[in-house]
């Protein structure tokens, strides 16, 4: 269900600030990957890992301190830090515990982390370092601590643990119980890699994570917003669309380019999905009578719309016939009981038979659908609410994942993507609160699963005529997994951008379920506001509360590259080395765009990393011109035929140069 909110002009400070954003997110969350630092994305999780920074009163910024106060400080003293300008201080008196928390961090349920620390004794008993693991209700399910001794030389303090089953969240502690006086610098939190399949086959790798990225330098990755039209595509027109949007879904089946998106009456329950088809993807028309609703006096065979309560679609060409296309949608009730998804099917798209009387999976409000051909199954990211927000008393908004092979039967809900510390530190940029996950969408996509996260920079609960749910815009951003478990977010701008001041597009925004790609164009539907997810502003003279449907597209595999903007003579060319690849000997192939003075050519080394005679830099042909697929070379006529089953990695070197995939194939 939209909540609309404040005009979002502030979100253009974003475009000021975003050096001093970037200044205090860790490189993990970093808006572009910065050059020179080799692989960024798997490194520390945990913010302020230093305690370099402190608020007003000496206490460490992004950690929470439970207990006596007073016996923690963010200190400057040489003697008494490691690296970097602060120590965190912990000077326990007697009956005076305290605890020092970090801010909870995604975790990936069976997956094992490693927690370091550096701590040095002045005096008593040192503080207690562990990692605990909560779940979707704040309840510990798993944890480890290490005892450490007193010592009045710097040491190293490891803990070591898997994430049980059930896990959302985790959380480091550093606690003092007995008297004792010790400093902590250069906290670190690491997830151990996925296990890694060398084989690199015909799906596009794309670089959302560095699940192939051995080492990089003077490159960077870059999102490319998607490319908008100045007018919407779908408006509101009839008197049942007091607004039209989309949360819906986008397919072409056939020759017919289908939408279900939705709009808001003053017929309860308030909000429907309506239908809407085209032959071309930018001309629609809404047909009247495919559905069962009528709106007052108005019957439903003058009336495009399908269903009561809105919802997300999944369409299934290899389903029962009577099950093509499945809906799930949320339903208000009592929680932890009837409030939460329930799911629908469909032969046509238009008339629906309930999948059943009770929620498939709880919470709600809102839901993203996909069917996973390669996988067999369906894709669900539902908003579930935790009470973990920064605001006492309100919840945060996250997206959890669940699967099924049925649409029924449906698997125990995993956090995927929640808002964190770059996203908080967005919305402060717009003298905000803190950034939650109002929604995401997840596409199947070649080698790996794309999230579009959108992103609720909460800026007041004030402004505007539903701010009590949080004014602010809503940005559509990205991510990528390779298990749906574990989720990379090495990068921040919006993949689609709010239309410039006064537009119809310049506030809230939000996507539809899906993408459609052809060989050259990805394509994206989506809902817009001309104001934020506050509502319609309640001051006298404000703008009418306006929406529509718009259209994003980007070149195929388009949203990120790996960029190196150098030229010849002026800056440094950029390198990528993949680990190792294992291919079946068929041609390599790049989607790039070499511009002017550019070039890119591909060196093959062996698993050691010594370039392999023949497939050297100097005998590769370069790749020139905005080309979607081109095949790399090597001078003689060589291809990676002669190097079929063996372990290699390739080395890309970019010269102002966007690399958006490679892959191998014919």
């Amino acid at each position: 269900m939209v909540q609309r909110g404040r005009r979002t002009a502030a979100r253009r400070l974003m475009v000021g600030v975003v050096g001093l954003v970037t200044l205090i997110v860790p490189t993990a969350a970093s808006g572009q990957t910065p050059a020179d630092t080799g692989v960024p994305q798997d490194g520390n999780l945990v913010a302020n890992s230093g305690f370099d920074v402190g608020d007003r009163s000496g206490r460490p910024i992004a950690w929470s301190i439970e207990g006596n106060e007073s016996a923690v400080n963010v200190v400057n003293l040489s003697a008494w830090r490691t690296a970097g300008p602060g120590s965190l201080e912990v000077n326990v008196p007697a009956g005076g515990p305290v605890t020092v928390s970090s801010d909870r961090m995604v975790a990936a349920p069976g997956s094992a982390y490693t927690l370091t620390a550096r701590v040095k004794g002045r005096a008593g008993k040192p503080a207690v370092l562990s990692m605990v693991f909560t779940d979707f209700n704040r309840t510990e399910v798993g944890g480890n601590a290490a005892d450490t001794a007193f010592s009045a030389d710097w040491q190293t303090v490891t803990v070591t643990g898997t994430a049980p089953a059930g896990s959302a969240q985790v959380t480091i502690r550093i606690a003092g119980a007995e008297p004792g006086w010790s400093y902590w610098d250069q906290v670190s939190l690491t997830r151990a890699p996925a296990a890694y399949d060398p084989r690199l086959g015909s799906a596009r790798e794309l670089f959302l994570d560095d699940y192939r990225i051995e080492s990089s330098q003077d490159v960077g990755r870059v999102v490319h917003a998607a490319r908008t039209r100045p007018e919407p595509l779908i408006r509101p027109e009839y008197p049942w669309e007091s607004s039209a949007y989309i949360y819906g879904s986008v397919f072409k089946v056939g020759k017919v380019y289908r939408m279900w998106y939705d709009c808001n009456n003053d017929v309860a329950p308030g909000y429907y999905l309506c239908y809407a088809e085209s032959r071309d993807g930018v001309k629609w028309t809404k047909p009247l009578g495919r559905g069962t609703l009528g709106y007052k006096d108005i019957p439903a065979s003058q009336t495009n719309l399908i269903i009561a309560g809105g919802g997300t679609i999944a369409y299934n060409p290899t389903a029962p016939a009577d099950r093509r296309y499945a809906l799930m949608q949320f339903k208000t009730g009592a929680v932890n009981d009837t409030l939460g998804y329930y799911v629908y099917f469909s032969p046509d798209g238009y008339t629906w038979t309930s999948g059943g009387d009770r929620p498939v999976l709880l919470d709600g409000d809102v839901s993203n659908v996909a069917w996973d051909p390669a996988r067999g199954e369906y894709i669900a990211t539902i908003k579930k609410r935790m009470f973990t927000s920064r605001t006492p008393g309100v919840y945060d908004r996250s997206a959890f994942v669940s699967t099924s092979k049925d649409f029924l039967t449906w698997s125990t809900p995993v956090l995927g993507v929640s808002g964190d510390y770059a996203d908080d530190g967005a919305a402060q940029a717009l003298n905000g609160l803190e950034g939650q996950i109002y929604g995401m969408p997840v596409l199947p996509y070649e080698s790996t699963y794309i999230g579009i996260p959108w992103v609720l920079l909460i800026t007041n609960f004030t402004q505007g005529a539903q701010a009590g749910a949080g004014a602010g815009p809503v940005l559509p951003q990205i991510a990528g997994s390779r298990d749906l478990v574990t989720w990379s977010r090495p990068v921040r701008e919006s993949i689609i951008e709010p239309g410039r001041p006064g537009a119809w597009d310049d506030g809230a925004l939000y996507t539809a379920s899906n993408v459609l790609v052809d060989d050259r164009t990805i394509t994206m539907y989506y809902g817009a506001f001309n104001a934020g997810h506050g509502g319609q502003l309640t001051t006298p003279g404000s703008p009418k509360y306006a929406s529509g449907v718009g259209m994003a597209t980007w070149r195929r595999d388009g949203f990120v590259s790996m960029t190196n903007a150098s030229v010849p003579g002026i800056g440094d060319p950029g390198t990528l080395t993949t680990k190792t690849v294992v291919t079946d000997g068929r041609a390599l192939h790049v989607n790039a765009d070499v511009k002017a003075k550019g070039s890119l050519t591909v060196e093959v080394l062996d698993a050691a990393g010594n370039p392999i005679p023949g497939y050297t830099s100097d005998r590769a042909v370069p790749v020139k011109g905005d080309r979607l697929d081109a095949v790399v070379r090597w001078s003689g006529g060589r291809t990676l035929a002669d190097l079929a089953g063996q372990e290699i990695k390739l080395r890309f070197s970019l010269v102002n140069t966007d690399l958006y995939a490679y892959w191998i194939g014919s």
